[in-house]
């Protein structure tokens, strides 16, 4: 009983690595607002050495632009 269940996870799990995403194209990108992943790790680092705790209600947007 162990051996398809096995058999299954490998194969289902061979499937899932194979596909990678599509690359982003510039219509994809291009203007698209995400969170500022930087400034929010470098006011995260500054809380934690002045012992101070930040609690995140809206991050601070960034825009991506295709170049």
């Amino acid at each position: 009983m162990k051996t398809p269940f096995i058999v299954a996870g490998l194969s289902g799990f061979s499937l899932l690595c194979g596909c990678a995403p599509a690359p982003l194209t510039k219509a994809d990108v291009d203007g698209r607002i995400v969170c500022n992943v930087d400034q929010m790790d470098q006011v995260e680092r500054a809380a934690v050495r002045n012992n101070r705790q930040v609690l995140w209600v809206n991050c601070p947007r960034a825009v991506l632009r295709a170049s």
